[in-house]
């Protein structure tokens, strides 16, 4: 059965910590790169000029590759991610929050110990929201010794939200262990649609990603979010389906001598607003909604990148909206109500 798929609250967008984030043609001064992992939409990327197969690169490293040394990185409870060392190495990973460290095989202990004594990686996840009683955690590195250690968050999808692209460009979401230099892997393609859409592929662990585009577009191209993020997927699905309603933000202008009004359309798509209710007969598919979507985007000042139906590439990038509440009868159900805004996409107009 198809199920919801979703990543919500701060840095749930992995560009919003990308170590490099690069866009081919370069982008323009006036729209720059920086927006696309800013969380609004309404305020736009675009490439400096309209040339053939462009395309975004962005190396999701949380730190310049080192040797010995102590490094303190943010990151979001229950993230998945991976440490990685070229050489002989000992490092310690600590979680400050909860004081536990990283073992060798990716579970977390309270006594101190190394969680990579030689060349290659581990794949771990940070503890959960009801571990840390936070949405973000400082993860303490310490490398003992060691060449070229780096620690990086994984990913799973790619969500491109708000854009101009035409359906005839190949669209695809690439990844690389070398910043595309030799290892250049071709991880899902694309159906591009409006206003956005997403790829899905298989857990990718390595370090740089792409946004792949072949062919030209008609016009320049731009982007209000590129959304690398691991999408999760719901305990339970809404419960009957879904209620979507369409807003035209509009501004109606009349002259003096009266007459008929000029309707002048702010934004290239209408906004929607998405209305799901869940009954919940577990105790986990409640605290998942609670936890992960309503604590992690906190009245709305982060956002959810949420697609409905995993079967379709369709995504919303809105924020939950109205007051949030749960019924919860005797102690064997639970039933809410989430409500997703869509946020206003913005087309560059300079």
């Amino acid at each position: 059965m198809p199920s919801m798929l979703y990543a919500a609250g701060q840095h749930a967008n992995l560009l919003g910590r990308a170590l490099s984030v690069t866009m081919s043609p370069s982008a323009d001064a006036l729209f720059p790169v920086a927006n696309l992992g800013d969380g609004r939409p309404t305020r736009p990327a675009r490439h400096g000029s309209n040339g053939a197969n462009p395309s975004i690169t962005f190396d999701l490293a949380a730190f310049t590759p080192q040797g010995a040394g102590t490094v303190t990185i943010t990151a979001r409870s229950g993230e998945r991610r991976r440490i990685t060392s070229s050489g002989t190495t000992s490092i310690t990973l600590q979680n400050l929050r909860t004081g536990k460290y990283l073992t060798i095989g990716g579970a977390w202990q309270v006594a101190s110990t190394s969680c990579l004594t030689g060349a290659g990686s581990l794949d771990y996840q940070v503890e959960g929201l009801t571990a840390c009683q936070a949405t973000t955690v400082l993860l303490k590195i310490v490398i003992t010794s060691g060449t070229s250690v780096w620690d990086q968050p994984r990913w799973n999808a790619l969500g491109v939200i708000g854009h101009n692209l035409d359906p005839a460009l190949v669209c695809e979401l690439r990844s690389s262990t070398d910043n595309f230099s030799g290892s250049d892997v071709l991880e899902a393609t694309g159906t591009i649609r409006l206003p956005g859409f997403r790829m899905d592929a298989a857990g990718i662990s390595n370090r740089y990603g792409r946004l792949a585009l072949t062919g030209t577009n008609q016009a320049t191209p731009w982007y209000g979010e590129l959304f690398p993020c691991w999408l999760e997927s719901s305990i339970d699905r809404p419960d009957v389906g879904m209620e979507v309603q369409y807003e035209e933000p509009q501004v109606r202008n009349s002259g003096p001598s009266g007459g008929n009004p000029h309707v002048y359309n702010l934004a290239p798509w209408p906004r929607r607003v998405a209305r799901m209710q869940f009954d919940q007969d577990a105790a986990t598919g409640a605290i998942e909604t609670r936890q992960e979507i309503i604590l992690r985007c906190r009245g709305g000042a982060y956002p959810i990148l949420l697609a409905p139906v995993d079967a379709e590439p369709d995504v919303f990038h809105g924020r939950p909206t109205e007051k949030w509440s749960e019924t919860r009868h005797l102690s064997i159900r639970w039933r809410n109500d989430l409500v997703i805004a869509e946020d206003e996409i913005s087309a560059p107009l300079a």
